[in-house]
């Protein structure tokens, strides 16, 4: 695993909203399709598409830590935890704010 810097601060999303990160990692060249999140002052990161529908979930409702994709299957952006089915699960990652940007440990 390593530390990768997904966002500047200045281009982190707002209070309630999310937003799609691009990223190729580093060493692995993998890439990932993540969403970022900002909800109760702290920020989220979970992998971006819905496993019931293929949607965005950066372009759903976030309502505290609840994201609702595009055909309002319910996501927790914390646990990655589909309100559905609770056994379906999509992996997050803890952000780390730092003075330069945000980090994951991916």
């Amino acid at each position: 695993m390593s530390i990768v810097k997904i966002s500047e601060l200045a281009d982190a999303p707002a209070e309630g909203t999310g937003k799609t990160v691009l990223l190729e990692h580093p060493y692995t060249y993998i890439r990932y399709e993540l969403d970022l999140f900002k909800a109760n002052g702290k920020y989220y990161v979970i992998l971006s598409r819905c496993t019931l529908c293929n949607g965005r979930l950066s372009e759903g409702k976030l309502n505290g830590l609840i994201v609702s994709c595009a055909k309002e299957h319910l996501w927790n952006v914390k646990t990655g935890v589909c309100k559905l089915i609770q056994t379906n699960s999509l992996p997050t990652y803890n952000v780390s704010v730092e003075a330069d940007g945000l980090y994951i440990n991916i």
